[in-house]
């Protein structure tokens, strides 16, 4: 009854009404469902060569407070994460911007980022060799579209996982669809989503690595604040009940970062 009750209120939370994205949606972490069913994590990101494509210009983006906390209850895992402080510094404009952005003072724009609310389900038995699972969740509009870094727009997402363990090697990954709200020309636009992570536990130190972005498949391509994403993360995670981690951040997409640092601290509980 409690799993059925925990479910019930993913997929209503599921159905509210996630905007333009800058980073792309973090890769499924089936680490959540395992040990203790607390866990959470705090950190900042610093990237290099980020375009905002509502602005139309490209500069440093450093993302403050980077949160995230999950709640597990037997095999469903309750995510909450987001962005409190983004701080973009024009250092490049590429092209006029969007209808509704504004000017950046002194060539800096500070705007709240992007906040998740997700679900991720274990299919079946966790003692399996290859598990499999079901994510899904929003993002929340909590921006303001005159600082032009993000479309105000309510975005849903749903993706089927896997994951398999071979000694301490453990590899993960997620294919599935967006469902996001459009400023420009359409409503809504679906892409592909997809993300695959991989981490070797070599006790102190683990290496992770982890690759994400999103698609979309039509033939005219994306719309403007909708585009293709593309990331891949390679970093060192140190510690097992409390850890810190630090990670290189690279991107292959057009509108992804140059290069970027990545800084976690976390807790189990």
């Amino acid at each position: 009854m409690r799993i059925g009750l925990v479910i019930a209120v993913g997929l209503l939370t599921a159905t509210a009404p996630v905007g333009a994205q800058l980073r792309p949606l973090d890769p499924v972490d089936w680490s959540d469902l395992d040990g203790l069913p607390v866990t959470a994590s705090v950190g900042v990101d610093v990237l290099l060569d980020q375009r905002a494509s509502l602005a139309g210009t490209s500069g440093r983006l450093v993302e403050l407070g980077v949160f995230r906390a999950v709640w597990r209850v037997n095999r469903v895992a309750m995510e909450i994460a987001g962005t409190p402080v983004r701080v973009f510094q024009d250092q490049l404009v590429f092209a006029q911007p969007a209808q509704g952005a504004g000017p950046a003072p002194e060539g800096r724009r500070i705007d709240a980022g992007d906040f998740r609310l997700s679900t991720h389900v274990r299919l079946n038995d966790p003692d399996a060799s290859l598990q499999a699972g079901l994510r899904f969740g929003v993002r929340l509009p909590t921006t303001d579209e005159v600082v032009g870094l993000e479309r105000d727009q309510t975005d849903f997402f749903s993706t089927l996982t896997g994951r398999v363990r071979h000694g301490p090697l453990d590899v993960s990954g997620e294919l599935g669809i967006g469902i996001y709200g459009s400023r420009v020309g359409i409503d809504q636009t679906d892409p592909v989503i997809f993300g695959v992570r991989a981490s070797m536990d070599l006790g102190a130190v683990s290496p992770v690595f982890a690759a994400t972005g999103q698609h979309d498949t039509r033939a005219n391509g994306p719309r403007r604040g909708t585009e293709d994403l593309g990331e891949v993360r390679l970093g060192l995670r140190a510690g097992s009940r409390r850890w810190v981690s630090l990670s290189a951040v690279r991107g292959w997409a057009h509108f992804s970062p140059g290069f970027g640092i990545s800084l976690r601290l976390g807790s189990r509980f």
